[in-house]
């Protein structure tokens, strides 16, 4: 393969040193890469975490083995990201100190030899095991057919259209499905945050409040509330789950559950969920809204 022929996209300094572009024209000799101490597999790590964080986030695993690249003094690093529900093979650069996210493209023949050397990504179906669920409250029998894992956001339109969706298929379907319900509440809604604390809090008193507390606030999902109305509307709703109006309210003030709001979250993010709602179906991740002819489809197929 000629030298000459190959051009490198994009070089990103690991330690902060600027972004540079190298492109080799035609009949160029390629610069020798920068000397200095290689990049250890802890900082690719740190580095990738941070780069797919900001992306939408998943679960990212360094290969720590090194391989020759197409360009002298370049080695490859191998790396697996699983996000909403695919694992995808991708590749990084280390010339020196430098890391390199980009792809290589041979000029003469125009194959992009990054991508033929990633490989395609494959589904991931996950197993309950891999969730925390611990001290969930989940609602539905333990032999359901059809099991959820739902990341969700109470003031978020599409995550109460799934809330019907899957009243209407509990109803039709008595004891064949299972819920757990994750808190995934999304920074465009500001009273989401504390609606999580809020059915925590309500949790912490009475399990079953939790459901309960879920209920009414995707039933009631007012738009233009604000932090006072819904103190307010928490208050005068304690009563009615057999609640104390004062525990539940201080509880949220005092963000009495926010560890597991938060440890929600975070496994959200380590699933690559970027928005909600996001199901995990029987093992098998969907985003946003699904419609209640596939949910029926995995607990009554159609017989042909």
């Amino acid at each position: 393969m000629h030298r000459a022929r190959i051009i490198l996209l994009i070089v990103v300094a690991l330690l902060g040193l600027g972004l540079t572009l190298w492109v080799l024209p035609n009949g160029a000799e390629e610069a020798a890469p920068p000397a200095g101490k290689a990049v250890d597999q802890a900082k690719v790590q740190a580095f990738l975490d941070k780069v797919f964080e900001a992306r939408g986030g998943g679960r990212i695993t360094v290969d720590p083995k090194r391989h020759p690249s197409p360009i002298p003094g370049v080695e490859e690093v191998r790396f697996v990201i699983e996000a909403a529900g695919m694992r995808q093979p991708g590749v990084v650069y280390l010339a020196g100190d430098k890391l390199i996210l980009g792809q290589l493209i041979d000029l003469t023949t125009e194959r992009n030899l990054t991508q033929e050397n990633v490989g395609a990504p494959t589904k991931i179906t996950y197993r309950l095991e891999d969730f925390d669920l611990k001290d969930s409250v989940p609602r539905g029998e333990a032999s359901a057919a059809l099991t959820l894992v739902e990341f969700s956001d109470f003031q978020c339109p599409y995550c109460k259209q799934t809330h019907e969706t899957l009243q209407a298929l509990m109803k039709k379907y008595p004891g064949k499905v299972r819920l757990y319900y994750k808190h995934f509440p999304l920074d465009n809604h500001p009273l989401a945050y504390p609606m999580a604390l809020a059915a925590e809090c309500a949790r912490a008193q009475k399990p079953d409040a939790f459901w309960a507390l879920h209920d009414d606030l995707f039933e009631k999902q007012y738009t233009g509330m604000d932090r006072e109305v819904l103190t307010s509307r928490l208050r005068a709703w304690a009563p009615t789950a057999g609640l104390d109006a004062q525990r539940l309210a201080t509880c949220v003030e005092k963000r009495e559950t926010n560890d597991r709001v938060q440890a929600d979250i975070r496994e959200g993010r380590r699933l690559g969920v970027a928005g909600t709602p996001a199901i995990i179906a029987n093992g098998e991740f969907m985003g946003g809204a699904v419609p209640f002819e596939t949910f029926e489809q995995m607990i009554a197929p159609a017989k042909k």
